[in-house]
């Protein structure tokens, strides 16, 4: 994944916030993280001293780098929907086993905005956790589930942010119609 082109223009509050998570959920590497540091380094001519700490971790010590992620701006929370977007978007490339899915989806149930929502996750990862011990053709509609549930967030992106007080209202609806 493209960090700095995903995160370009975010406040680094933000941008932190989102590449801890998507450290957590799997859904790029420290290698990426280092890019997208490099990026803005290069780009800045007086870079935040976060950026240049954060350097300094992803050059000596790696283990480090998701506490300083959290700790550094550790009261901040926004809106776990494009991370649901950024997994849809890792599912589609059909590089992900659904175990894998399931598990970066379960770690997100204390971020989704609405009861709906972790309702859905927890219902996956049950389908998930019954189903996985038969046979393959036992996952296909955990799989389908798992795809439908995430197709509601694809277009929550960065770049149109402006729009997802509106796309909050129709992934509501979503929801609401998907186990119909």
């Amino acid at each position: 994944m493209n960090l700095d082109a995903e995160l370009q223009g975010l406040p680094t509050r933000e941008a932190a916030y989102y590449v801890r998570l998507g450290l957590l959920l799997e859904l790029f590497t420290l290698a990426e993280v280092s890019d997208w540091v490099d990026e803005v380094l290069w780009r800045e001519e007086e870079p935040e001293e976060f950026f240049i700490t954060l350097y300094g971790l992803l050059r000596t010590g790696k283990p480090r780098v998701p506490t300083y992620l959290k700790t550094a701006f550790a009261a901040e929370t926004y809106s776990a929907r494009p991370l649901l977007g950024w997994l849809q978007q890792q599912w589609a490339t059909g590089r992900w086993p659904l175990s894998q899915l399931i598990r970066s989806l379960y770690r997100l149930r204390t971020l989704v905005h609405s009861d709906q929502e972790v309702g859905w996750i927890y219902a996956l990862a049950a389908d998930y956790e019954q189903a996985a011990g038969g046979p393959a053709e036992e996952l296909l509609p955990v799989q389908q589930e798992t795809e439908a549930f995430l197709a509601c967030y694809r277009e929550y992106t960065f770049a149109n942010r402006g729009k997802w007080q509106q796309l909050d209202i129709k992934v509501e609806g979503y929801l609401a119609n998907l186990r119909q």
